[in-house]
């Protein structure tokens, strides 16, 4: 058994509780053993210690919405995020071949890397997730039928939840965020029979109708909501809907990206025009208590970025961490094997040079994250210091 103790550091749980000042995390092989203050958790002699005195020992974060590419894209992108301190990220558009690196990564193949959660793609024609074409992304499935089809499809080819859309969004040319995609029959059908094999549903939508469908049909969680409205958030809020704003994509730093002004101006144009009414959106969401999840739309890191514009927002540092550690592991439904230090799930942790709770930008600093483990002893990243 290879044992590790993580000591000295200042403990943020996952849970929203007040931080240990100095505490003890102790993992054995995958697992946490025990997490607590020193004194109260038993450190035997023959572990490794890691001292993270002055530093802060928290959940890896989960971004519960990325694109990762196809090909060898994703294997980069995945040891990328661990490395940022992104321990579990979510594909919300894979397809059996993400399956299958998914399957590599938990059997030990491919090392380094995230946990891979791979959402698949059932999609109206000419949606907003068009691209799904039954061998890359997923399946194009019209009427309540061909939809309950094309979820038995994609979790025969080993999706972890399914992915769809109720509204246009930022990317085509000759889409509008305002098109309806499913309407509240077909929605309401792919969410029956996902729900009949166990799986969740994320719910692409920007504005109505297609908010207070997916709301209706029973998805379990919405995604984006750029242009949300009062109608809308009072719906979020009575349904208790998880709601990941995805806040990165309609930030400065999306908008004014060089190469998405050039190649695609419509895109970026039609993110500056959102921004400031996404904002109010999630501004207002937190005063409302609507439970809210990190997730970006973005690439390896962008999570530390979404937490940051969600203190924009008004959430505090605190309430971000909660969105980026359990509240994440919920919207996977993965939130009894990790999120949180506790003891008994996997150990996935990072050790941060700062304080996120006074300064949240110190988690978008890569050289801050000094040691990122997921699954325990079996893959970690050491940046910069001893483990004695």
């Amino acid at each position: 058994m290879s044992s590790i103790a993580i000591t000295g550091g200042k403990i943020i749980d996952g849970t929203g509780v007040d931080p240990l000042e100095v505490g003890v995390v102790l993992v054995e092989d995958e697992c946490i053993a025990a997490a607590g203050a020193v004194g109260e958790v038993a450190v035997p002699e023959d572990v490794q210690v890691i001292d993270a005195s002055g530093m802060t020992v928290m959940p890896g974060v989960i971004d519960c919405h990325q694109h990762v590419g196809t090909g060898y894209a994703p294997i980069k992108r995945l040891q990328e995020s661990l490395r940022r301190g992104v321990t579990t990220l979510a594909q919300v558009t894979g397809g059996p071949e993400a399956a299958k690196l998914r399957d590599a990564i938990e059997s030990g193949i491919v090392g380094g890397c995230a946990r891979y959660h791979v959402g698949m793609v059932v999609s109206c024609t000419f949606g907003h997730l068009r691209r799904a074409d039954g061998n890359v992304e997923g399946v194009l499935a019209d009427g309540p039928w061909e939809v309950r089809r094309g979820v038995r499809q994609m979790v025969q080819a080993g999706a972890d939840f399914i992915k769809t859309s109720a509204s246009g969004g930022f990317q085509w040319g000759d889409e509008a965020l305002t098109f309806r995609n499913y309407t509240l029959e077909e929605l309401q059908a792919l969410v029956d029979e996902a729900h009949a094999w166990h799986r969740r549903v994320m719910v692409h939508a920007h504005i109505q109708p297609g908010i207070n469908n997916s709301i209706e049909a029973g998805c379990d969680s919405i995604h984006h909501c750029a242009l949300i409205d009062d109608e809308g958030l009072q719906r979020l809020a009575d349904s208790g809907l998880w709601y990941v704003p995805t806040l990165h994509i309609t930030s400065e730093a999306s908008y004014n990206n060089e190469h998405w002004k050039r190649s695609m101006p419509h895109m970026t144009d039609r993110m500056e025009q959102a921004s400031p009414i996404h904002r109010e959106g999630v501004r207002k969401a937190h005063e409302m208590g609507i439970p809210m999840a990190v997730g970006t739309d973005g690439k390896a890191g962008d999570a530390m970025h979404e937490m940051m514009e969600m203190v924009t927002c008004g959430l505090s540092p605190m309430d971000t961490i909660v969105a980026g550690t359990l509240n994440a592991a919920r919207v996977l439904g993965i939130d009894e094997m990790t999120g949180t230090l506790h003891a008994g799930k996997k150990a996935d942790i990072i050790v941060v040079d700062g304080d996120p709770l006074a300064d949240i930008s110190v988690l978008y600093d890569e050289a801050k994250i000094v040691l990122a483990m997921r699954d325990g002893t079996r893959e970690m990243v050491q940046q910069g210091f001893a483990v004695r």
